[in-house]
């Protein structure tokens, strides 16, 4: 079974759509409050999302409507249990000045640098934001466009997971690029919908509000 898509659901109908990274970190607070020591069981965040959709037309047994379709998307998530991918339509693109990619290659002698050491061959797609803050893409939108020192290369093969693995090793100190867009995998927080249909008697059509629409993030 293929991984349903969050790709055409009106977000742009709702409020605003409340977008948070996460991480899990480990504080320990000595009791004269110096020297904390702390640490960090997950170096990359994983996302939250939240928003809700107002005045959605379409009912559940018209197919081609827009919360037929989201419905069925929760369905066959079988809420909480199965992952779906959604494509934030204001944050599924990585440009060369944006991109990054992490050695992962067992034994590197730098594990998750961001150039070639000459030795290396698989490296994890990724972004920066903001200049400083990593983020791994593991869900790429058909095949990213991949650069070595600013020439594009087709000598590699990308794993399900956005791991890269170039036919040869990029030479030391050799920058690594990408473009192309990305899924976030994603799964819901809740095993229910919060729906509310308003029944419109002048032009016969069913409008849906839909509260408190929330998933989260996960590494594959």
């Amino acid at each position: 079974m293929s991984i349903p898509i969050l790709s055409n659901f009106p977000i742009a109908m709702s409020k605003g759509l409340k977008k948070n990274p996460i991480s899990n970190s480990v504080v320990q607070r000595p009791a004269a409050g110096k020297g904390v020591a702390a640490a960090s069981l997950q170096p990359y965040p994983t996302w939250s999302f939240e928003f809700d959709a107002d005045c959605i037309t379409g009912n559940e047994a018209t197919v081609s409507s827009t919360i037929a379709t989201f419905m069925g998307l929760h369905i066959a998530s079988n809420g909480r249990t199965f992952p779906f991918l959604f494509l934030d339509p204001q944050d599924s693109t990585v440009t060369q000045g944006t991109s990054a990619m992490l050695n992962v290659t067992v034994g590197a002698a730098a594990p998750m640098g961001l150039k070639g050491d000459g030795v290396s061959t698989q490296f994890q797609l990724a972004r920066v934001i903001g200049g400083i803050g990593y983020d791994i893409i593991q869900n790429v939108v058909g095949t990213p466009v991949v650069y070595v020192n600013g020439s594009v290369t087709v000598a590699f093969s990308i794993s399900s997971t956005g791991v890269i693995t170039f036919t040869s090793a990029p030479a030391s100190n050799a920058l690594l690029t990408w473009t192309g867009s990305f899924y976030f995998y994603v799964r819901f927080d809740e095993d229910t919908l919060d729906c509310t249909r308003v029944y419109t008697q002048n032009s016969g059509k069913d409008i849906w509000d839909v509260s408190a629409i929330k998933f989260t993030s996960e590494f594959i």
